[in-house]
């Protein structure tokens, strides 16, 4: 458990930090910006895929009714192979980070579709007042 957790936090900073710096940096966007646009959306899904799944595993690693949910329909065999008995303290403070990261991440998208719903409605009166 604890290399699954540490190899899906690797995963999720090399695409998160290094990856979009090189992509700024290059030059090939700007011949081919629907491919980079391609390399941007797989990176953002790579680190929300693999911090959902730390989250996920290092949240059944800590509660043992999430493990019960989570692990309920894999063999006994795979739930040893994770080896969920016993959590270290830096696993349960990796998931309390992702869960407030994954709480962040849903209140930025939360405020940018409320603001854009926002200024469509304001647009939509402004035409209706032209009208």
């Amino acid at each position: 458990m604890t290399v699954c957790l540490l190899l899906l936090s690797a995963v999720a900073l090399t695409a998160a930090l290094p990856a979009p710096r090189a992509l700024t940096r290059a030059t090939w966007p700007d011949r081919e910006p629907v491919v980079a646009l391609w390399v941007w959306q797989c990176l953002v899904a790579t680190v929300l895929l693999c911090c959902l799944a730390a989250l996920i595993l290092g949240t059944a690693a800590v509660f043992h009714t999430v493990r019960d949910r989570v692990f309920a329909p894999a063999p006994p065999s795979v739930t040893a192979a994770y080896d969920l008995s016993s959590a270290p303290v830096w696993a349960a403070a990796l998931t309390v980070l992702l869960a407030c990261g994954a709480a962040w991440t849903t209140a930025m998208l939360a405020r940018e579709l409320v603001e854009a719903r926002r200024s469509r409605g304001q647009a939509r009166a402004q035409l209706r007042e032209r009208a």
